[in-house]
């Protein structure tokens, strides 16, 4: 299904939704003037408790739009609260006996999985601004985030964490916890909703969409937003009834709570969970949702629940037996779980993660109880601007899966710009703009439009690529080139074949430093494969490399962008090369290979394969080379090419020793 596209609406920055006036980044920053205020005179420490306080207020400004008319034990009433009338001492006791009846008020409750209604905070919980100033410049700002029952932004406390918690949060127990950009959540719940091909709005036994690790709930607003523009009957209710989140932050569920109620969820179901991934409620909804959304902790070897590591090892073999693993990982795996088959996941996962064998094995159905079930139907590869904002820059990805339902496409995205940039701490508007809006639209139409192409470009500038899942290499859109891609299949069309069935990887054999014997460094080899013998023999590395023999072809696996290749003289029993090169056997003719290497068809497709977020240290591996597509050339041909080959490089390292010969003579007089 489709979600409508108002082109003619403002979107915000940092926002969610197209309809709003006012600008996220605007009150981002008064937000941070507010927690520098309340910092310095509110009596209010540390930041997350800062946030807690406005969370608070807007809790209030919620219950004030519902009923500015319900009595205070001083016999004021609500509306005394966001009078412009009214301040000082006397406008703090009021706020404080608000808050504790607001607590206690069943209109503002939420529900637990069993049906129980609950307060949002514990009975106990005090209402902290004392200071008078203080309370009215966060007042103000309340007022103008929430001026009516729509908030001037979408999910206006995660915006308050974006502000006050840039890079300061206090993760608790050590989980990598980065808030998503509502302007990716809305990315991705369209996406996800797209990608769900019968939706059902109207089925009471099943939940539409939930986030088991849900923060502030910023994927639930996204989901919200989106049934709102829908419209329809079923869909309006489902943002009452078809909604769930749970965290174990007790904090984050109360704003989610908070940012539920103002999308007109009367009792958000939304709860707190010691382990949102062993969870007993979730573990009662596994196979009855539709879609979920999320971003889950993470952080490789920080996940020690035996009972959490053992329901992954059940869905993925490989993690059987040990005693961390990284919680992304149990996260996608519980992710999956809930899902009944044909429904979306949609996760934020770092690159690490996707590109792990341990994915692999989830996608492809190796011994797991999904069998072969799961498939990838989109990824968007994400900027590492997107989670600067909290204080990370790992690479990340929004990959989109589907349940028992095999792909015969998939849609690839690569985002440059998320529209803002972190300078000096905060939040800065990018001057190249947002690519996020598009991606979704941009989708759309190339599902639509590839027919049966192994790959469709439907645009460059964002890239959006869908292809068959055949003719990629990798699911991950950095690598997606629209050259390579077109250098790959044209290779195909001619009866290409790939390099492993030409040559096979040598594994590493580490050494340490050996005298009088050759050292290669990267430096050593250029554009056309020669070696500098001359500088090789005196080099001197101060770190041991790897050895190869005479044949051996080696190719530098940093920087794909730049090939450096050649082929050790079988006349060398040994030389040394720095740790940055594969070395690799060829089966025969080893110079023919070289040359199919440096064409520029195969160089193409070695470019966009680099990992890693800087792009002179964008790294490749083995596997990568190995499933390059080459020429496909007759026994005939490769023999005449490697004779030509070696006799060239052989002549041109003839001139160079003759070279620094002559040289040296000169130098000695």
């Amino acid at each position: 299904m489709s979600i409508s596209d108002d082109s003619t609406a403002e979107s915000p920055l940092l926002g969610v939704s197209g309809s709003f006036g006012f600008a996220e980044i605007e009150f981002a920053r008064r937000f941070d003037d507010l927690h520098q205020l309340i910092y310095r005179q509110g009596g209010v420490r540390p930041t997350n408790a800062a946030v807690e306080e406005v969370a608070k207020l807007i809790f209030l400004r919620l219950w004030w739009l519902k009923k500015p008319d319900t009595s205070l034990p001083s016999g004021l009433t609500l509306d005394i609260l966001f009078s412009p009338k009214e301040n000082g001492q006397r406008l703090v006791e009021s706020f404080k006996q608000a808050f504790n009846l607001a607590l206690n008020a069943d209109e503002l409750s939420a529900l637990t999985p069993s049906g129980i209604k609950e307060s949002l905070w514990p009975v106990d919980e005090p209402f902290r601004l004392s200071n008078p100033d203080v309370l009215d410049s966060a007042v103000k700002l309340v007022s103008d985030l929430i001026q009516d029952h729509t908030p001037a932004v979408s999910d206006p406390l995660g915006t308050a964490f974006d502000a006050l918690l840039s890079g300061r949060y206090d993760h608790s127990g050590g989980l990598g916890t980065y808030l998503t950009p509502s302007s990716v959540a809305r990315m991705m719940a369209e996406i996800a909703f797209d990608l769900l091909e019968a939706p059902c709005f109207d089925t009471p036994e099943n939940l539409l969409l939930g986030d088991p690790f849900c923060g502030t709930g910023r994927f639930l607003v996204a989901a919200a937003e989106i049934l709102r523009e829908i419209g329809t009957p079923e869909a309006t209710k489902a943002i009452s009834t078809g909604l769930f989140g749970s965290d174990q932050s007790t904090s984050s569920v109360a704003k989610a709570r908070i940012n539920m109620m103002l999308y007109g969820v009367e009792h958000p179901l939304v709860w707190t969970t010691p382990d949102s991934i062993v969870d007993k409620d979730l573990s009662k909804l596994h196979g009855k949702i539709q879609i979920i959304l999320t971003n889950p902790p993470f952080g490789e070897g920080k996940y020690d629940s035996l009972a959490g590591i053992s329901q992954t090892a059940y869905v993925i073999p490989r993690v059987t037996g040990k005693k961390k693993i990284d919680p992304a990982l149990a996260g996608l795996v519980q992710s999956l779980l809930l899902l009944k088959p044909g429904g979306v996941l949609g996760i934020v996962l770092p690159d690490g993660v996707i590109e792990s064998r341990a994915f692999d094995d989830l996608t492809s159905g190796r011994n797991g109880i999904l069998g072969g079930g799961i498939s990838v139907a989109a990824n968007v590869s994400l900027p590492t601007a997107t989670f600067s904002l909290s204080g990370t820059v790992a690479k990340t990805s929004a990959i989109f899966l589907k349940k028992e339902s095999r792909r015969t496409q998939v849609a690839l995205a690569r985002v440059q710009h998320v529209g803002y940039l972190r300078q000096a701490g905060k939040a800065a508007r990018d001057p190249q703009g947002n690519d996020l809006p598009r991606i979704p639209k941009l989708m759309r139409s190339g599902l639509s439009a590839a027919g049966n192409a192994l790959v469709f470009i439907e645009s460059q500038e964002p890239l959006v690529a869908i292809a068959q899942p055949g003719a990629l290499q990798s699911f991950d859109p950095s690598r997606v080139d629209p050259a390579a891609l077109r250098a790959r299949a044209s290779i195909k069309e001619r009866g290409g074949m790939e390099l492993q069935a030409l040559m096979q990887e040598v594994r590493a054999r580490r050494s340490r430093l050996l005298p009088d014997v050759p050292f290669i460094s990267v430096l050593h080899i250029d554009d056309l494969g020669t070696i500098a013998w001359h500088e090789a023999e005196r080099y001197q590395p101060t770190t041991p490399g790897i050895l190869a023999s005479g044949g051996d072809l080696i190719i530098s696996l940093l920087n794909p962008s730049k090939l450096r290749a050649s082929v050790i003289p079988e006349e060398l029993k040994t030389v040394q090369v720095s740790a940055e090169f594969g070395v690799f056997k060829p089966h025969q003719h080893p110079y023919a290979i070289l040359g199919l290497l440096y064409s520029e068809s195969v160089k193409a497709q070695l470019r966009p394969l680099g990992r890693g977020t800087s792009s002179s240290r964008r790294r490749i591996n083995e596997e990568d080379v190995l499933s390059l597509t080459v020429p496909m050339l007759d026994e005939q041909a490769m023999s005449r090419l490697d004779i030509k080959l070696k006799e060239s490089l052989e002549s041109i390292s003839r001139a160079r020793a003759t070279l620094s010969s002559e040289f040296g003579k000169i130098a000695a007089g």
